[in-house]
């Protein structure tokens, strides 16, 4: 089994094969076939699974537990983390909005603080226009 077939079940392109007659065959034909599609499904399946485990840390185990198949635990993990993704979007855009400059800060200062937060948006998908960026930098300087 190569990557490609793994990331297949893995995304749920490759289904899990299910009990149906094909053409003429009978039914005791269609359980034999079928158990033999459902045996190497099940072994992919398996070792996708192993694969997914494997490679998380213990935190995001605790979303998959409950989770019978390797599609079931690739949607899991990605509504989770679509989830924590918005949240992150929403906690640097109100940081970006509420900023205003520390009156320790220099000029310099106060631009890398702005343009961090401008990048750390643009990371999770939001972008920031210069001018947008230009117009912050110059509403939130202090008077001295």
């Amino acid at each position: 089994m190569n990557a490609a077939e793994i990331f297949d079940l893995v995304i749920g392109k490759s289904k899990k094969p299910i009990l149906a007659k094909i053409g003429n065959e009978t039914e005791d034909e269609a359980r034999k076939r079928h158990s033999v599609d459902f045996s190497i499904w099940k072994r992919a399946d398996n070792k996708a699974q192993k694969y997914i485990v494997t490679s998380l840390d213990e935190q995001p185990l605790q979303y998959i537990m409950n989770c019978d198949t390797a599609n079931g635990m690739w949607n899991k993990l990605l509504s989770v983390y679509e989830q924590m993704s918005d949240t992150s979007i929403t906690i640097v855009q109100q940081k970006f909005y509420r900023y205003t400059m520390d009156p320790k800060d220099n000029i310099a200062g106060h631009i890398s603080k702005l343009e961090n937060l401008s990048r750390q948006l643009k990371q999770l998908g939001e972008h920031i226009s210069e001018s947008m960026l230009i117009t912050k930098i110059l509403m939130t300087l202090t008077d001295s």
